[in-house]
């Protein structure tokens, strides 16, 4: 059970060695949910490392007895909990996807809902929809989109899926953005094109290289701060200029 406000504040009274009384006690308790919120994220990030290592390992059979399926989805669910409130719906997308994907045969419901991911991914950029009540109307007006996407022919969807994504790759390398971000978004591209070739092919060993560039890349597009449009939508940096120094 956490320690609630009171249970900290009485903590500090009850110390003999009390020599803070003149701090604002909320001060303190923030301060203190701030370290907590850091360290559970390094144990957060520690579990993906671990659960990253073993598919790695499972993959390549140097070790067996489990599917890798199991880790990889694992490291998605970690990562859920590191994120910030936006995106955890992003990802909330985006695990649904990869259990459809990792799971199950239903591959073009997986795929008309990564649709989905960069679209929305394409709208945290927009200032208008820093407020948490835009982002959540947004992700429920684009959840019909992909339910009726899904039920296109699979290469429609993929056909749909690609030029949403490179409407987002050419958006975000066009604009001033975090390289962070852009270097999450080539690992992701490169991660598609893999998966093209295996599905294409067959080559297994392109194959194992999926989880290894696409892990990486929802980290990096998971830990960035959200952006807005700077020269595809030039009245709004002018009229949100203040919400965007908060970012």
């Amino acid at each position: 059970m956490k320690p609630t406000k009171k249970d900290f504040i009485d903590r500090l009274k009850n110390n003999k060695y009390f020599f803070i009384k003149h701090i604002r006690y909320e001060t303190i308790f923030f301060g203190y949910c701030f370290i907590e919120v850091i360290i559970l994220r390094k144990y957060l990030f520690f579990c993906i490392a671990i659960c990253f290592l073993s598919f790695v390992l499972l993959d390549y059979n140097i070790i067996s007895g489990i599917s890798s399926s199991y880790f990889k989805f694992s490291a998605m669910i970690f990562l859920f909990f590191t994120a910030n409130h936006f995106k955890k719906m992003i990802l909330s997308y985006t695990i649904f996807c990869d259990f459809l994907l990792l799971f199950t045969s239903l591959y073009s419901i997986g795929v008309a809902f990564f649709t989905i991911v960069h679209l929305l991914y394409l709208c945290q950029m927009i200032p208008f929809l820093e407020y948490e009540k835009r982002q959540q109307e947004c992700m429920f007006i684009l959840l019909p989109f992909g339910i009726l996407l899904s039920f296109l022919p699979l290469y429609w969807i993929v056909a749909c899926y690609s030029m949403i994504f490179l409407l987002h790759i050419l958006i975000v390398f066009t604009q001033k953005y975090s390289k962070v971000y852009e270097l999450g978004l080539l690992l992701f591209a490169l991660c598609d094109c893999c998966t093209a070739i295996s599905f294409l092919t067959g080559n297994i060993m392109v194959a194992k290289c999926i989880w290894i560039l696409y892990l990486p890349s929802q980290i990096l597009l998971s830990i960035t701060e959200q952006y807005s449009f700077s020269i595809a939508l030039l009245p709004l940096p002018i009229k949100y200029h203040s919400i965007q120094k908060k970012r």
